[in-house]
């Protein structure tokens, strides 16, 4: 984004940007876990260096400490986007987004 205070560190540095993110749904753990349960295309995993679009529940058991040193809660998700279609990755997201 052109906001980002590094941007110009950024394009200087990288080639490109990754297909890996984190965010946190809205609710609590179970609407994680309910996001989660309803995504087809992306296979729970945590091994980033395949080529297949994968989801980690990133916090869903770190301790309380944990989840206040890192700044985030028990409904973080992380996902590394894969070779599969863009379109269908999108709207197996949006699908499964939509169930909270």
């Amino acid at each position: 984004l052109s906001s980002f205070a590094q941007k110009e560190l950024f394009q200087k540095q990288m080639a490109g940007a990754t297909g890996l993110m984190s965010f946190e749904c809205k609710g609590d753990s179970l609407a994680m876990r309910k996001v989660i349960d309803s995504l087809h295309l992306f296979k729970i995993g945590c091994s980033w260096g395949g080529f297949e679009s994968l989801v980690l529940p990133a916090m869903e058991n770190a301790s309380k400490e944990d989840q206040d040193f890192y700044s985030c809660g028990a409904n973080l998700i992380r996902i590394h986007v894969g070779l599969e279609d863009a379109d269908a990755l999108i709207e197996d997201l949006k699908q499964a987004l939509e169930q909270i």
